[in-house]
């Protein structure tokens, strides 16, 4: 099942979204980690908005005992320490006292789940519960970016390099979703970014007017592609199988489509 609301509200959604899916649990929940969608410097859509944050950190603060944002903005876009100590998502974590992280700079461990390996960050695998806040956006390389390739985010600087030159990149965000699984996706397509994934790669703003959630990526990107394709011409007449890290997870299992 996921959840598709028409809104503007992104607080609203969120609160209502981890109340019905969190509630009964809460409990089994001592240390969560939420990764947002930092690829850079620029603000929302490139990257998660405020509010969506702020929904999930007042939530989360009521409830347990550790909470860490923390994500790995793209190798091209500059320092990524300095990306996150200036990003407007601080100002959210410094509101509730919570760290935001910069993966790139902690340990990296490396990961095999089906025929790729990768390095990636060992910080998700500390921590009980994993929420992940995806923008929808289309994507030069990906076609589109959603629940499946926010986790991307989770990858050293040298893998990223390297599965743009010398790997299949569309499989190794499939098997990645297979290593690191968050346990929530809240996906926002209120606004989206259209012909690229940033604005200075000539990223074009549209309005969706939508936000998803669920637990199941694969199906959060079957529906993000449907609603995209409003706004996005070259995404015209594509169906799942043809976004090609979207193939692969539905062949692995990742999800249901």
């Amino acid at each position: 099942m996921i959840y598709l609301q028409e809104t503007q509200d992104r607080g609203g959604f969120v609160e209502r979204v981890l109340r019905l899916e969190l509630e009964k649990d809460i409990e089994k929940f001592n240390r969560v980690l939420i990764k947002p969608n930092i690829v850079s410097y620029e603000p929302y859509p490139t990257t998660t908005h405020p509010a969506v944050l702020e929904a999930c950190l007042k939530y989360f603060s009521e409830r347990v005992l550790e909470i860490v944002v923390t994500d790995g903005p793209a190798v091209d876009a500059g320092n990524s320490k300095w990306i996150i100590e200036n990003h407007p998502l601080k100002e959210v974590c410094d509101k509730f006292e919570v760290p935001l992280i910069d993966l790139l700079g902690g340990k990296m461990v490396k990961r095999k789940a089906v025929e790729i390996e990768l390095e990636l960050s060992e910080i998700p695998f500390e921590f009980d519960f994993i929420l992940s806040l995806p923008v929808l956006k289309t994507h030069s390389i990906c076609s589109l970016s959603g629940a499946l390739k926010n986790q991307f985010g989770f990858l050293s600087t040298r893998e990223r390099i390297e599965l743009h030159l010398f790997k299949n990149i569309h499989r190794a965000i499939a098997e990645l979703n297979l290593i690191v699984k968050p346990d929530l996706y809240i996906v926002d397509a209120i606004e989206t970014l259209t012909g690229a994934q940033e604005v200075r790669h000539r990223g074009r703003k549209a309005e969706l007017g939508y936000m998803l959630a669920g637990r199941d990526p694969v199906s959060l990107d079957i529906a993000g592609l449907k609603t995209l394709q409003r706004v996005e011409p070259k995404l015209a007449g594509k169906a799942p199988e043809d976004i090609l890290h979207l193939r692969y997870a539905i062949e692995l299992g990742v999800g249901i489509p």
